[in-house]
């Protein structure tokens, strides 16, 4: 098949990926570009490939290039979940765009799948503004938190093979950001006691769904805020 990633770079495949932009986008064309580049920068893989040939491209929102999976195949989503062959893509992605481009990939083939995750994740953000703002009372930090790590189950309870230890580490970290932009936004004072409680026990809790020590990921929200202090 044409389609079907080789070990070697073709003269094709070595080209500069096509253009991605949201004007007048075709997005299987895009895609089986992508599929072409894939193991010409890293060691094929049969799950590898067959999940790339199972995905179906949605859409380009803003910079998230957002593909998905129909119910048959959801179970191959942790093929492409892991850290290489997902920045491998998104480097990909940018090296076409010009740009920074997030790779979304979602249990769901149309826009309204896009739509719902959308509509979930903003939920959540809109009620760690809320906080912010002072529009809720202080004595609903737990509320807000359980909105959250509600978010954060459903995000997990999405990935299958979650149980393997490289998709559980790459989930943490992909989680780490949010908890991290959520303890500064609920807790102005970081060294309120009824906040610091409050989000040891959202920690406790998502450290369940992952399966890690609610330690190691406490130690990666203190790193990544450190780090983004250090990086100002």
């Amino acid at each position: 098949m044409p389609d079907s990633p080789s070990m070697t770079a073709s003269p094709a495949a070595s080209a500069a990926p096509p253009p991605v932009n949201s004007a007048m986008l075709d997005l299987p064309y895009v895609w089986r570009e992508v599929r072409k580049r894939v193991f010409t920068k890293l060691p094929f893989s049969l799950s590898v490939a067959e999940t790339l040939e199972a995905v179906i491209p949605i859409t380009l929102d803003g910079d998230h290039f957002v593909v998905g999976l129909d119910a048959a195949h959801a179970p191959m989503a942790s093929n492409l979940a892991g850290g290489q062959v997902k920045n491998t893509i998104e480097n990909i992605l940018r090296q076409a765009a010009g740009r920074p481009i997030t790779f979304e990939l979602i249990e769901g083939t149309t826009a309204a799948d896009w739509s719902s995750v959308v509509q979930r994740r903003d939920k959540a953000h809109e009620a760690v503004i809320a906080m912010a703002s002072k529009s809720v009372e202080s004595h609903h930090f737990e509320d807000v938190l359980n909105q959250i790590v509600g978010e954060i189950r459903s995000r997990v309870a999405q990935v299958h093979e979650r149980m393997l230890p490289q998709v559980r580490a790459s989930l943490m970290l992909d989680m780490v950001p949010s908890l991290a932009d959520a303890e500064d936004m609920l807790f102005s004072d970081a060294q309120s006691r009824e906040g610091r409680r409050a989000m040891s026990r959202a920690i406790d809790r998502i450290a369940v769904f992952l399966e890690v020590p609610p330690l190691t990921l406490a130690l990666e929200v203190e790193r990544y805020r450190r780090a983004q202090k250090e990086g100002k």
